[in-house]
C-alpha cells in the first residue's frame, strides 16, 4: 500500500503525489481511494480505488537515476527492427503508448529518433504520425525522468537523445 506523501508513476497521468487516502461513497458503496495529484498538471486530481488491483497495478514507484541510466544503456544494446507498414507500425506504437512501459517507450523513442536521423541525411522527414508518436512517448517519459534527474520536463528529450547510441 502506498503512503501519503509518496511520489508514484501512474499510467498515462505521469508522476503523481499521493495526497491522501480517503473513504468515498461511489455507487452507494463506501471504498478507500488514493487521491493522486499529478506533479506537472496543477489542478488535476486522480482517484484510484485502493482495492481495485487493475488500477493500482498502474501505480509504480519512480525509477532511480541509476535505473534510468541502466535502462538507456540496455536499450542502446538492443536491435529493433523498423516496421515498414505504416498501419502496423501505428498499431504497435499505440500499444506501447497505452502500456506505458518505460523500457518499451525508450526503445520506441530510440527507434524513431534513429529513423528520423537516417531520413534527414536523405533530405526526408518522418511521417507526421511517427513524429506524433515520438512526442507522445517522450512526454510519457518526461515527467518521471525530470523529477528523478532534477531537470525540467522539456529538457528530457535532449537528455535521452544525448545518451542514445547512433
Amino acid at each position: 500500500m502506498y503512503q501519503i506523501g509518496e511520489t508514484v508513476f501512474y499510467g498515462t497521468e505521469g508522476v503523481c503525489r499521493v495526497e491522501e487516502i480517503r473513504e468515498m461513497r461511489v455507487n452507494r458503496e463506501n471504498a478507500e481511494y488514493y487521491v493522486l495529484r499529478p506533479v506537472f498538471r496543477e489542478g488535476s486530481t486522480v482517484f484510484v480505488p485502493v482495492k481495485n488491483e487493475l488500477l493500482t497495478a498502474r501505480m509504480r514507484p519512480l525509477l532511480t537515476k541509476k535505473q534510468i541510466e541502466k535502462m538507456i544503456d540496455e536499450v542502446n544494446r538492443a536491435d529493433e527492427d523498423w516496421i515498414d507498414d505504416a498501419s502496423e507500425r501505428k498499431t504497435a506504437f499505440q500499444q506501447i503508448l497505452i502500456g506505458a512501459d518505460r523500457r518499451d517507450l525508450l526503445s520506441m523513442v530510440r527507434l524513431l529518433h534513429l529513423r528520423r536521423r537516417n531520413l534527414q541525411t536523405c533530405g526526408k522527414r518522418l511521417r507526421t504520425n511517427d513524429e506524433q508518436m515520438l512526442r507522445d512517448a517522450e512526454k510519457l517519459l518526461a515527467d518521471e525522468f525530470a523529477v528523478v534527474l532534477g531537470i525540467k520536463p522539456r529538457e528530457v528529450p535532449e537528455y535521452i537523445h544525448g545518451r542514445l547510441r547512433d
